[in-house]
């Protein structure tokens, strides 16, 4: 247990390091050589190519979690040879353009500072020194005012799901509670070998070179899948070396992989067949990079992380190019101390890139398939340490797009407490399930391992 982890919680092992950058464990490789690949070879040539262009990384699994390319099935016709199988889309044909963009609030987010209840006495008592006065909230209704630092991303109309964490067994630690929000189990039992966004990206497969990518910060658990490609990129000028340039040499590389990209398949599939194949789209991959237009994004949104990672996204999602889910985070909530400045300063990062990002794709025609939502490991406790807070259990969780806007789910008692934390209201395994069936169509029970109800009244 380290010195960040209250000493109301079980002992877990906590990896060595920053608390913005714990997906990793320290005594495991993360990635390991890739097999033959089932999906054409373009497990090897997406990963290969992404992580040339810019540092991306295939994120795939097979059925035992380890991370690989996944052995492939077999054809009758040649058994020595991989093949491609695609999973039937289950969502139905009006959600099928939709998209989903998930911003992770790394640090575990404190939902009393984010949409803060008016006119409680007890938190000015048990908080005096991190919380906000109500006559500095900006207006959401009688009950609760938004951190004035969200003003750019309040206008635009946001639903708030409260009391969102693990019901039947929280834990304080980043590292155990960051896995079950990525594999989408709040048990923390038995914990699944893919991601819960990466299944959503299994469900939603078709032809698109791509179904899933993390934006800004590589390779990202919560997407790792089994059938789907699911790429981390770091950067908007991953694909570079394909652009249009006037230098000979690498205007003959271009022409050279577009070659061998080429080639009709024989009768029999060989080695080469899906290396082309994957080689092919590869290279449209890297075609949707070369459309994002740097300039236009420092332009129209807040030159921060965040803010590049949603301009990306912005333009990923107008050229309708397959992908169907796009993740990005945002760390440093961990705040132990000076909160109101270091928490404000995210919050004023969040609403800023948000509420640019919603506009963008509003002017885009974008804005009915596109749903916004946030996830964080844990809220905070009730009362402050010092000038900080300390991990807790229940947060909140915030939607935007086309959703019913104001509050959801049932605010936690500030006075029941469980161990000094806000017990958790709603089980975040439902509003998996609300995002799974409400937005994509996807039965909860394809994506999750118990079949949980969505929650009704959020997504419209």
């Amino acid at each position: 247990m380290n010195d960040h982890t209250p000493d109301w919680y079980p002992a877990h092992r906590e990896p060595v390091g920053d608390d913005d950058h714990l997906p990793i464990r320290r005594d495991e490789s993360l990635y390991t050589a890739p097999r033959p690949s089932r999906r054409k070879f373009l497990g090897i040539a997406a990963a290969a190519g992404a992580a040339t262009i810019g540092g991306g990384v295939l994120v795939s699994n097979g059925d035992d979690g380890a991370e690989r390319v996944a052995t492939p099935e077999r054809t009758s016709a040649d058994p020595a040879l991989p093949t491609t199988t695609t999973r039937p889309l289950v969502a139905s044909a009006d959600v099928a353009g939709r998209t989903l963009v998930v911003v992770e609030l790394r640090g575990g987010n404190d939902g009393l500072a984010t949409l803060v209840p008016r006119n409680r006495g007890v938190l000015h008592d048990r908080r005096d020194s991190v919380h906000i006065p109500d006559e500095e909230l900006l207006d959401f209704n009688d009950d609760f005012g938004w951190n004035p630092e969200l003003e750019n991303l309040a206008g635009h109309g946001v639903a708030a799901l409260l009391g969102i964490g693990s019901l039947d067994n929280p834990d304080g630690s980043h590292f155990e509670m960051e896995r079950r929000w990525w594999a989408g189990n709040s048990s923390g039992n038995d914990l699944p070998g893919t991601g819960f966004l990466g299944r959503l990206c299994d469900q939603l497969v078709a032809d698109q070179p791509v179904t899933g990518i993390s934006l800004g910060g590589g390779p990202s658990q919560a997407l790792r899948s089994d059938k789907a490609v699911t790429v981390g990129l770091n950067d908007a000028q991953a694909g570079w070396f394909l652009r249009e340039t006037e230098d000979p040499w690498f205007a003959t590389l271009r022409g050279a992989m577009a070659d061998m990209a080429l080639g009709a398949p024989t009768s029999t599939l060989t080695p080469l067949d899906f290396a082309r194949s994957g080689l092919s789209d590869t290279l449209s991959f890297a075609e949707t990079l070369q459309e994002i237009d740097d300039e236009f994004i420092r332009e129209r949104y807040p030159n921060t992380h965040l803010g590049n990672s949603l301009g990306m996204a912005a333009q990923i999602i107008e050229q309708d190019a397959g992908i169907r889910v796009l993740h990005m985070s945002l760390g440093g909530f961990d705040t132990h101390s000076d909160q109101r400045g270091s928490h404000d300063q995210l919050l004023r990062q969040l609403g800023d890139a948000m509420g640019a990002f919603l506009g963008d794709i509003g002017d885009k025609g974008k804005a009915e398939s596109t749903l916004v939502c946030t996830m964080s490991e844990f809220g905070r406790r009730v009362a402050s340490n010092r000038r900080g807070t300390d991990h807790g259990e229940a947060s909140l969780a915030l939607l935007a797009g086309p959703i019913e806007a104001g509050t959801h789910g049932e605010m936690p008692s500030l006075t029941q407490l469980n161990d000094g934390n806000l017990a958790s209201t709603v089980d975040f395994e439902q509003y998996y399930a609300t995002i799974a069936e409400k937005w994509f169509g996807i039965p909860s029970s394809e994506v999750l391992e118990s079949s949980t109800a969505p929650l009704e009244g959020i997504i419209t």
